[in-house]
Formats: structure tokens, C-alpha cells, sequence
């Protein structure tokens, strides 16, 4: 079915788009029908355009025949989990998704504020994706709210899981990323085979690994760009591992067929377990941002301008005070950063700062940033092991990933999806 649906929307895309003013009711066909909700074309070539222009596809009729099945079908889910936090009455705010659009530009070392005009200007309606990134935050949210309190995690497993690390000292340990093409039917597996041949044609001609994850990926870690963090190979599925264990640092893998679909992997990097002595701090920060003008003063002049305004400030609640004074939408909270995540002009300047202290602006091209530290957590002994508390989350995440991917499918199951192309 949409295969088929493929075809018919790349020949009603065509057929319409020099007339799409004029024949608004033709592109507002519906696309799907979600339990009483409709996708509509519009919809659905807002998404397509979406996802070709930020994951580096050449736009045009064949890369977006390959992407309709599965982005429908993302869109279809995300109307499922919307729906469902409707009805558990799980709501974000404008805020959040401005925070959401802020963890975008600092993983793809965008200047702040740089991402949605870029869109636009690349022809890209920006609401299309906000909606995204409310959805994906949502889902986070309603999962975090429904299903993190029944997870527990005892103290003998936490015990076994960092002796079987203590086990790998001495052997290479992964820093990967990966994108999940689930497939649940033989047709499934054939659209999602065809596209991740498709993606690793994209990855390999320079395509970003994290914005195609981000856009692809059906994994809980689509919304990080897929990166997991670092592995043991005694953590993977046999699968999986064999795959990894032959890439290289940036070398990424064949299409690899799983269980529940395909999955291609990224090497991000490599080290040997147990040398480690750098921690990879996760922090929560408050950040600033003074936007460039055309026609601005000299920068040292804002810069020294950015310093008077937020040196006199003692506490994260009044850097965000701030902020709101300002403004400025892409001021705000960031929680849960990890250290390795920031461009090193951002590590650079919080990697020593005290906490609640502002940082030295810093130039972003278009913007300059001040940052302030509100908390800091250190995930990682001087010995190369996490501490007890971060390999209960790790294994709590896990565990989360798991319950939240069942949890999607039990509403696929349950819902009234009607695909109409």
C-alpha cells in the first residue's frame, strides 16, 4: 500500500505543484486517516521536503519515492503518540520546542537561532519542523511519565553489569550511533531494505550520520541524532556485533537485518575499555543569547556589552530571567547536555567554569552566547567504570527504549489507520 501511495503522491506532487495555489483542495487530499484524525498531502509534502533538505538528499522524485513509506509512517505514528498524550493529558510548551530547536543547532554546531530560518530559506515550512520536535518531545514526556516509574533496577544487576565491563578491560569498547528501520511485515521489510540501501548511498556520499538518524530511525536514540554512547561488544546482539567490530573510527556498516527490521551503524569512536580517566560530564545549563544584526558594532564592543549584562548574575533562575527579559527565543534551560555533545567553542568555555557562573560570551557567527553551569555530573570513575548511579540509568534507559517501543506498537494495533493514496 504505500509503495503504491509512493507513486501516487510523487505524480500528484508533479502534476500539482506549478498550480499548488490554485488547487489548494487537490494537495489537501487526504494522505491518512488516524484514528479520527486525517494527514493530508499537504501534510505530507511539508514532512517530505522536511526530511530531504536537513538530511543532505538531493531533492527530487526518486529519493522522495524511497523516504514516502517510511515517513509517512513516522507521521503516522506520531499521531498515535499524540493522541495518546491527549488522552493521559501530556502537553509541552513553545518553550520547550525553542529548547528542542536549540539542542538541534548545538549537535549540528549550528550558530543559535540559525535553524529555522535556514529551512525557510531553503524552502522549507518551519512549522513542519516544530511539529516535528513537539512530537518527539512529547513522546519523551508521556513515556518518561507512564513508564520510567515501574522500571526497577536491583543492586545485584547493577553489581553484574559493571563486573562484566570490569571483565572487557584491556578490549576495544565503541563509541556508535545507529539508525532502526523496524519492519514488521514482509512489505515493511521491503521498504525499509530499499531505503536503508538508499541512506548508506547518502551516508557514504557525506550525507550528516545524526540528521538522517534523526529523521529515520525508529530507536528511542533517533532523538539524539542515534548516537548510544559507549558499548562493549559484550552489550551488543551477536548481529550487531560482528558488524561493528569490523568498522573502523567513521566508517559506517552495511545494512545489518535484526530481529525487529535493518539497522546501519556508525563507528564514532574507538578506545580501549579501562584506560579511560577523562569523565564525559552530563550537565544542565542556562544559556543567553545576544543575536548579531546587520550592521552591528564591532564585536568586541558586544561582546564587552554581554559580559556587563550577565556578570552581575548569581543563579540560573535569573540568567533565564534574563532571557525572557531579552526576549530572546533561544534563551533557556538545557538539561541533561552531555559534555562530548557541545562544539568544543562551548566546551571549551564551560569545561572549567564554577557553577553558577556565567561564562565569557562566546561568538557563534551570528549570535553570542553566555553560558552558565547549574549542575554537573560526572559519569565516569578515574578507573574507566560509570558510577553506580549512571549504570542504573543506562540500564533504566534501556529498559525504557524497550517498554516504549512495545508500548508504540500496542497502539498500532489498537488504532484505526487508513491509508488513502
Amino acid at each position: 500500500m504505500l509503495a503504491r501511495a509512493a507513486i501516487v503522491l510523487t505524480a500528484l506532487l508533479i502534476s500539482y505543484a506549478p498550480l499548488r495555489h490554485a488547487a489548494a483542495q487537490d494537495v489537501d487530499r487526504i494522505a491518512a486517516v488516524v484514528n479520527d484524525e486525517i494527514i493530508s498531502i499537504r501534510d505530507l509534502d511539508a514532512r517530505l521536503k522536511l526530511v530531504v533538505t536537513v538530511s543532505g538528499m538531493p531533492d527530487n522524485i526518486e529519493n522522495r519515492r524511497r523516504a514516502l513509506p517510511q515517513v509517512l509512517r513516522k507521521m503516522v505514528d506520531e499521531r498515535l503518540q499524540s493522541q495518546e498524550a491527549s488522552r493521559l493529558k501530556v502537553s509541552i510548551g513553545n518553550e520547550e520546542v525553542l529548547r528542542g530547536v536549540a539542542n538541534i543547532e548545538n549537535q549540528n554546531h549550528m550558530p543559535p537561532g540559525s535553524l529555522l530560518p535556514s529551512l525557510a530559506k531553503a524552502g522549507v515550512d518551519p512549522d513542519a519542523a516544530k511539529d516535528q520536535i513537539r512530537a518527539d518531545i512529547t513522546w519523551v514526556r508521556l513515556i518518561m511519565r507512564s513508564l520510567q516509574p515501574t522500571i526497577r533496577v536491583g543492586e545485584d544487576e547493577i553489581s553484574e553489569r559493571l563486573e562484566t565491563m570490569r571483565q572487557q578491560f584491556g578490549q576495544p569498547e565503541f563509541m556508535l550511533a545507529e539508525i532502526v528501520l523496524m519492519a514488521e511485515t514482509p512489505r515493511e521489510e521491503e521498504e525499509a531494505k530499499r531505503l536503508g540501501e538508499r541512506l548508506i548511498e547518502q551516508l557514504r556520499a557525506g550525507a550528516p550520520f545524526q540528521a538522517l538518524a534523526r529523521q529515520f530511525s525508529q530507536s528511542g536514540s533517533a532523538a539524539n541524532g542515534g548516537v548510544l554512547g559507549w558499548l562493549s561488544p559484550a552489550l551488543l546482539d551477536d548481529d550487531l556485533r560482528d558488524s561493528a567490530q569490523r568498522l573502523e573510527k567513521g566508517q559506517i556498516s552495511p545494512l545489518v537485518r535484526t530481529a525487529s527490521g535493518y539497522t546501519i551503524l556508525a563507528m564514532v569512536d574507538k578506545r580501549i575499555a579501562g584506560e579511560a580517566s577523562a569523565s564525559d560530564p552530563k550537565l544542565n545549563l542556562v544559556q543567553v543569547v545576544f543575536p548579531i544584526p546587520p550592521g552591528a558594532p564591532p564585536i568586541d564592543q558586544l561582546s564587552a556589552k554581554a559580559a556587563e549584562l550577565t556578570a552581575p548574575l548569581k543563579s540560573c533562575r535569573e540568567m533565564e530571567e534574563l532571557g525572557r527579559k531579552l526576549n530572546s527565543e533561544q534563551s533557556g534551560r538545557r538539561d541533561d547536555v552531555m559534555m562530548s555533545a557541545l562544539p568544543q567553542n562551548l566546551r571549551s568555555a564551560v569545561a572549567s567554569l564554577s557553577l553558577n557562573k556565567p561564562s565569557a560570551p562566546v561568538s557563534m557567527g551570528t549570535a553570542l552566547l553566555v553560558l552558565m553551569v547549574c549542575s554537573r555530573e560526572e559519569n565516569v570513575t578515574k578507573g574507566g567504570l560509570p558510577t553506580r548511579d549512571a549504570m542504573r540509568r543506562s540500564i533504566e534507559e534501556e529498559r525504557l527504549d524497550m517498554l516504549s517501543r512495545r508500548y508504540l506498537r500496542d497502539l498500532r494495533r489498537a488504532a484505526f489507520v487508513d491509508f488513502r493514496l
